[in-house]
């Protein structure tokens, strides 16, 4: 129960920190391009998952057209269902996306699914242990657990640098990202 509060708490405090920094920097989204980390782009060559942002996240777009362009396969999270985890269908930056559950944006669904080696995870909040911080609703966890078991996968989440929190209040079922990168730089993640 503790553990839930303080999840409250700093959701709060970073939701608050990402919506300043996006007032203050709305295209940083642009910036994550070069802070990539070179050892991460062969990954790239294969299948990234990615989404499309909402609200004040931080826009992937820029990430996702360079990817393309280095003949990266695109997938974008899908909501099945509340306590299921994400599918990723293909898509490419022509696919006009159709409205999906929780305000988010998706392929349509007969678009074919694909499994990613890379994942592109927004968050409200991060730590440099690797903690990330959601909304709370556990698809992002469930989703990478499921693709964890699967086989190699690399989770790099995307944020604002002011998204970083001394300490992200974890649980036992909470995914640790490899990487973080954002507007001023990549942080790799020590196992």
């Amino acid at each position: 129960m503790l553990t839930a509060w303080r999840k409250t708490n700093a959701r709060r405090n970073a939701r608050a920190a990402r919506a300043a920094a996006h007032a203050a920097n709305p295209d940083a989204g642009r910036q994550l391009v070069e802070h990539f980390p070179d050892q991460l782009w062969p990954k790239v060559r294969q299948v990234v998952a990615g989404y499309a942002a909402i609200g004040d996240e931080i826009d992937p777009l820029s990430l996702l057209e360079t990817f393309a362009l280095e003949q990266a396969r695109i997938a974008l999270p899908c909501v099945v269902g509340r306590d299921q985890p994400l599918v990723f269908r293909s898509w490419t930056l022509d696919q006009p996306l159709q409205a999906g559950a929780f305000g988010t944006r998706e392929p349509a669904q007969n678009h074919p699914e694909l499994k990613p080696s890379l994942v592109l995870v927004p968050l409200v909040g991060f730590d440099l242990k690797g903690r990330r911080l959601g909304y709370g609703g556990g698809f992002y966890d469930r989703t990478l657990e499921a693709l964890k078991a699967q086989g190699p996968l690399t989770i790099v989440g995307l944020a604002y640098d002011a998204q970083r929190l001394n300490k992200v209040p974890a649980e036992s079922h909470d995914v640790r990202l490899d990487w973080v990168v954002t507007e001023e730089r990549a942080y790799e993640i020590a196992s």
